[in-house]
Formats: structure tokens, sequence, C-alpha cells
């Protein structure tokens, strides 16, 4: 007869939400920037280290953290417990936060190489469905956050799609929204930007490329990591007619069937 399991963990029952106390070792604290009122977030550095390789290091690297209370001045309160929350396993529903939360959300997931959750912030705002009343919203966090790039550029691709599919809600911003100049110039920028915008082709996709995998060819393009196919023919630049076979993809650097030392620039064949 096997032996039953005798420590089952529930690291968000039991852990996080009901007794953090006394096993926790770390707390994080904040002060509101308005009220100066000071709170913090409890938690345990071997679940924080388990979870992303920056705590790992600040907990238990060569140079690791000396303080058991860590000052938080780079997040709110609100958000860090929602990312703390994501490191205990807890189901943290996306789609019910807002743009701004989700770019607080997905700075901290930069910071502390969560790729897998940056990943997902930014499949859920490509994939949102908004509404006229959340365009200007969204633009102004995009703004916010412009230095998060990825997360940037998927907020404005949103709003400037529905606004180039839905011309009519840009009069009805005018209406609706408050006059002021913040408002004027964000909307402007959006309006200019989704005038640069393509329309979505809703022609069937050309047949895919036998060599770069792709619909229609990319012949002649700039080889980049999006469009690397193993396999592929490529030129080099530089070194006129002759080919190359692609064998792998090594960061940026791409390994070549006959010629692994060439490091420059390539042109799909």
């Amino acid at each position: 007869m096997a032996v039953p399991n005798i420590q089952t963990v529930d690291l968000v029952a039991t852990i996080r939400d009901i007794s953090p106390n006394p096993t926790s070792d770390v707390s994080f604290t904040f002060v509101d920037q308005s009220t100066g009122e000071k709170s913090e977030l409890l938690a345990h550095k071997l679940v924080l280290a388990c979870g992303s390789s920056v705590f790992m290091a600040q907990f238990y690297g060569l140079i690791k953290e000396k303080e058991d209370s860590i000052a938080v001045k780079d997040s709110s309160i609100t958000t860090f417990k929602v990312f703390l929350d994501i490191l205990y396993n807890k189901k943290v529903p996306l789609k019910s936060m807002d743009f701004q939360l989700l770019g607080e959300l997905f700075y901290l997931a930069g910071k502390y190489l969560l790729g897998p959750l940056k990943d997902a912030i930014v499949e859920e705002v490509s994939t949102r469905k908004i509404v006229t009343e959340q365009v200007l919203e969204g633009a102004k966090a995009a703004e916010t956050q412009a230095h998060l790039s990825k997360f940037s550029g998927a907020l404005f691709e949103v709003c400037s799609s529905f606004l180039k599919d839905n011309p009519e809600s840009a009069l009805e911003m005018c209406d609706n929204e408050e006059v002021s100049e913040e408002n004027s110039l964000t909307l402007h920028r959006l309006m200019a930007r989704a005038n640069r915008t393509k329309q979505k082709s809703t022609a069937p996709p050309g047949p895919i490329c036998s060599n770069c995998k792709h619909g229609p060819c990319l012949h002649g393009e700039q080889l980049t990591e999006d469009s690397f196919v193993a396999g592929s023919t490529v030129r080099v630049d530089g070194y006129g007619p002759l080919v190359y076979e692609t064998v792998k993809l090594e960061g940026s650097i791409v390994k070549l069937h006959m010629n692994p030392n060439i490091s420059h620039r390539f042109r799909i064949a």
C-alpha cells in the first residue's frame, strides 16, 4: 500500500489568503504618495524565488538582499498584490483588468523576467473587444506606458483599428468626452495613427512559399527573428549571388549549413 500524501500545500488557500503569518519571511512596503499612508504585503521568499529568477538572485544569490522588509517605489500596492497572487498560482482574470492595471502588471512581469505573463497580457490586449467609451482611455494608457513598447504597441493597434473601422466613434468622443488639452491631443494623435493603420484585408491568404514558409513570399526581404525558418535558403548582404541554407537561430545569430561563422545580415532568397 502506498504511503498517502501527508503534506498537501495549497499555496493560495494555506499560506497566501488565510494565514501568511507566521510563515512569511519577507514584506513589501508601500507609501501612498497622496496621503502618506503606509501599508505592506507579506510573502515567502522561497515561493517567489521559484517563480522568478530575479527573486532567486535577490534572496539566495551571491549578493542577496539583507533586509526582510523591501520598499516598493515603482508599483502601486494594488498592482503588486495581483503580481504576487500570480506567483502563488492564484487564478487572476486578466480580462477584468483595465488598461492601466495591465500596463503596470506588464512592467512588473518585465522587471522580474516573467516572459509568459508578458505574452499573456499582450494577447489579452490584442484580442480585447473595445467600445467607443474605452478608446480614449486605452490611448492614454498606451501613451503613459510608451516605454513598454510591446504593450503600448498592442494597445495602440487595438484603439487605432477600432477608430479606423468605426470612424463615427471619433465624433461620439468629441461630443461626449470632456473638452481639455489632454483629451484633444490624445484624440488627434490617435486619429493620425488610425489614418496610417492599414485596412485589414478580407482577401484569402496567398499560397505558402516552400522556402520561407510565409504567404505571400518574403523573397528579398531582410531576415528577422520573426521570419526565420530552419532549412530555408538565404543570401548574405555583400556576398553576391551565393545562397546558404539556414540551420538554427541562436539569439539573434543565424547559423548556416556550410558556413556557420558568417554573422552578416541576410535576405531571404
